[in-house]
């Protein structure tokens, strides 16, 4: 297995070769996320059941400013490892080969492509790939920001097909047992 802070690394220069990572010259503010008080989060359902799991570690790298979105970018690197979901016998299935495959995918990645304003004027709307056990899909994630001084806190959601991204394979790639719709959720709260 890659040590993580290697995939971690790896990540970060790829996001950096797509163009994610804040570039200079652009007046958009560079961010620091704070760890204990943001959260990455999704729920699923599991027999019919909602269950709610989330990220322990994820690293987040932010440059926003709502004057300057063609200049902002958010790119994020999950510890897919992780995952917690409250359930000894779920958590310990996760990271199995038919789920996050952790061994294979240690990480997941989020790349901003572009940040526009909400067609309501309310919040943004995230332009981004989203990669899953090596499979990378597109997806709009609205989501609001406010902005007081030099903190901020960001919160949005978006709700994918597990099966898309190779999630539950095998007897689990179906609708049955385990809903194929997951909401991925987000609450950053973040100093410049």
């Amino acid at each position: 297995m890659i040590p993580r802070s290697v995939s971690r690394l790896f990540a970060l220069a790829l996001f950096a070769s797509l163009g994610a990572l804040p570039k200079p010259g652009f007046a958009a503010d560079p961010w620091t996320a704070d760890a204990a008080a943001s959260r990455l989060t999704f729920q699923g359902t599991q027999m019919g059941a909602a269950f709610d799991g989330r990220f322990q570690a994820f690293t987040p790298q932010i440059t926003f400013s709502p004057d300057d979105l063609a200049g902002s970018a958010v790119a994020v690197t999950i510890d897919m490892a992780s995952a917690v979901t409250g359930s000894p016998d779920r958590d310990g299935e996760i990271g199995k080969p038919a789920w996050f495959d952790v061994a294979a995918h240690p990480t997941a990645g989020f790349v901003t492509t572009a940040i526009t304003p909400a067609a309501e004027g309310k919040g943004y709307v995230g332009k981004a790939d989203l990669t899953i056990r090596g499979i990378t899909k597109a997806v709009e994630v609205p989501f609001t920001v406010t902005i007081d001084g030099a903190k901020a806190v960001a919160e949005g959601q978006v709700t994918v097909d597990r099966t898309d991204f190779s999630v539950g394979t095998g007897e689990w790639a179906g609708d049955g047992a385990v809903g194929r719709k997951v909401t991925i959720a987000f609450h950053i709260e973040a100093t410049r």
